[in-house]
């Protein structure tokens, strides 16, 4: 068996700035005054935490909750979830996939023909064609733990309804790591078979979707060749019995620009939401060529900060 050489996967380490939440969790049930449970408490999203104290009450097995306050933000560091950040970071397609009918051609190509089919993936729910997203996103992870305690009162009567309180934060200083998988980057099934087709498409009309797959990446990047290739049979690496699937195969040309470009997003993101923001302020890259998984988590003097070799092939036409 070949084994398969090259780069495997571009990893990345995210460095954010911003004050303040942009990902809040919600109301939670805590102890307020006079020991009473409390439900107009919001908070963010904390890493590990829980609002029960471990104190249960024998008689009828309640389990008290923690009051407002009894937050460790070095141990619960607020972060902002990973659907959040895909969802702003490919805002301007968030709610096309509701519209797309599997029984146009021509929507499902447009559909993969786009950052949405190539990067973020999609599934189609009226057809269950679906592409496996090639970039995996971490939470972003506050590193300050600025966070305090705020009291308000709505004007007006003043009741135990107008009452409510928040965690809130400072400023904010987030670290995150992503990764592009080659393998689900460069590979576009268009089959049944392993329960991945990306569109459903009839006899002669391979080539057509290929032209549209290049023709959109080339519109990302105009000083390089990107090619996607139809082909009947495309086989993974070291498969015994060479059954394949039919699908379209990026080169090398067309990985480079998907990758510079969702680098590109990924470095240009910010968000704002309400009082507060965040923005990312630097991208660290990794071309990995070695079997570690994100290795620059762990040993940032190994990393190649430039392209040294080709991108790994995964599969061939047979």
């Amino acid at each position: 068996m070949k084994k398969v050489t090259g780069i495997k996967s571009v990893d990345f380490k995210i460095t954010a700035l911003g004050h303040g939440v942009v990902n809040w969790n919600g109301p939670t049930s805590l102890v307020g005054d006079g020991g009473k449970t409390v439900d107009n408490h919001s908070l963010p999203k904390l890493r590990g935490y829980t609002n029960l104290s471990g104190k249960v009450k024998e008689e009828t097995g309640y389990k008290y909750r923690k009051e407002a306050n009894d937050i460790d933000f070095k141990e619960n560091p607020l972060y902002i979830s990973q659907n959040c950040i895909r969802h702003h970071l490919f805002r301007s397609q968030a709610f096309d996939v509701h519209y797309a009918n599997k029984s146009k051609i021509e929507d499902l190509t447009s559909m993969l023909a786009s950052i949405t089919g190539l990067v973020r993936g999609y599934v189609v729910p009226s057809s269950q064609n679906k592409r496996t997203s090639p970039l995996l996103l971490e939470d972003f992870v506050d590193q300050l733990g600025n966070g305090n305690f705020e009291q308000f009162g709505q004007a007006g009567e003043r009741d135990n309804s107008s009452f409510y309180s928040k965690t809130t934060f400072g400023d904010t200083k987030y670290t995150a790591y992503g990764s592009i998988n080659i393998e689900q980057l460069q590979f576009i099934s268009l089959d049944k078979k392993y329960d991945r087709e990306a569109m459903s498409i009839k006899s002669g009309q391979g080539e057509g979707v290929a032209q549209a797959v290049q023709d959109y990446i080339q519109s990302l990047n105009s000083s390089l060749k990107p090619i996607a290739t139809f082909h009947e049979n495309y086989v993974r690496n070291g498969t015994i019995f060479e059954e394949g699937e039919v699908g379209i195969l990026l080169n090398n040309d067309a990985i480079q620009i998907l990758i510079e470009y969702t680098i590109e997003l990924i470095s240009e993101l910010s968000i704002r939401q309400a009082k507060s923001y965040m923005y990312v302020d630097d991208v660290v890259i990794d071309y990995n060529d070695s079997n570690k998984m994100m290795r620059i988590k762990r040993d940032a003097g190994s990393i190649s900060p430039q392209p040294d070799s080709e991108y790994a092939t995964y599969f061939y036409a047979k």
